[in-house]
C-alpha cells in the first residue's frame, strides 16, 4: 500500500505543474507560422492526410509509460497518451489545432 500511495504522490509531484491550458497555449503559438517550421522544431509527424479541400492533417502521437491508479485495494496502469493534429492550408500554413489524450500537458 505505501507503495502505491507513493507512486501516486510521485505523479502528482511530477505532473501537478504541467497543465492542458498551457498545452494549448504552446498549440495557439504555432497558428499562422509554416509547417516547416513545426517540422523542425517537433521533428516528423506520424501521420499526414491530405483533405478534399486541399489542406494537409499533420498528426504527432506521443504514448509514454503508465500510471498507477489506485481504486480500492488495487491498483490499475493507465496508458499516457497524446494525440496533436494541425490543419495547414494549401500554402502551407498552420491554420488550427486539435488534441487528445491524457498527456497533452505542458
Amino acid at each position: 500500500m505505501r507503495t502505491i500511495l507513493s507512486i501516486l504522490l510521485l505523479s502528482l509531484v511530477l505532473c501537478g505543474c504541467a497543465t492542458t491550458s498551457g498545452y494549448e497555449r504552446v498549440l495557439q503559438s504555432w497558428l499562422g507560422h509554416d509547417v516547416n517550421e513545426l517540422i523542425q522544431s517537433w521533428g516528423p509527424p506520424a501521420n499526414v492526410y491530405k483533405l478534399p479541400n486541399r489542406s494537409v492533417m499533420y498528426t504527432w502521437w506521443f504514448e509514454g509509460g503508465a500510471v498507477a491508479m489506485p481504486i480500492g485495494k488495487m491498483a490499475y496502469a493507465v496508458s499516457r497518451t497524446c494525440k496533436t493534429t494541425f490543419t495547414v492550408n494549401e500554402q502551407g500554413i498552420i491554420q488550427t489545432w486539435r488534441w487528445e489524450g491524457n498527456a497533452c500537458k505542458k
